[in-house]
């Protein structure tokens, strides 16, 4: 009988838990993200496709006001601005995403790049060393452009 019971609570908790399980939300890093913060995440990566950099930085900067430890949008706020040539600010949404997580490769591979763009090789390498440790293939690439001096080598 108690191994009926528990079979029968197991199959509750499965059933209780797989919608759950089925259909994560988004995550930045190990939380949820806010669903009107991704729906501007997502806005502002439709603008990026469409190069139109302006639109791209005030949608990401309405996800970050929503959500402001969503890491993924913080780097790519600071990939608009880079593409928009306002390098100081791309820097400081960089930076941010790297304050909030650390290992984040993108925001490495991206703020490697804009060193080039700034003439900045030392710092550049810096970040190509670090994104080595986090993922080869990204390093070689942010590498490419380091060695051939052009930020947008490799870049979509």
């Amino acid at each position: 009988m108690r191994l009926a019971l528990a079979a029968f609570a197991l199959v509750i908790l499965a059933l209780v838990a797989a919608p759950a399980l089925a259909e994560p939300g988004y995550e930045s890093g190990d939380r949820e993200v806010n669903a009107q913060a991704r729906t501007f995440f997502d806005q502002g990566m439709d603008h990026i496709k469409k190069k139109q950099w302006a639109l791209a930085i005030q949608s990401f900067m309405q996800a970050v006001r929503i959500e402001p430890q969503y890491v993924e949008a913080w780097n790519n706020l600071g990939y608009a601005y880079r593409k928009n040539t306002d390098n100081q600010r791309a820097l400081d949404a960089y930076k941010r995403a790297l304050e909030i997580r650390p290992d984040y490769k993108y925001a490495h591979e991206y703020i490697g790049r804009l060193y080039v763009a700034l003439g900045n090789r030392a710092m550049a390498m810096r970040h190509y060393e670090i994104l080595r440790r986090l993922d080869a293939k990204l390093a070689a690439e942010l590498l490419r452009a380091i060695e051939a001096n052009d930020a947008d080598l490799g870049d979509g």
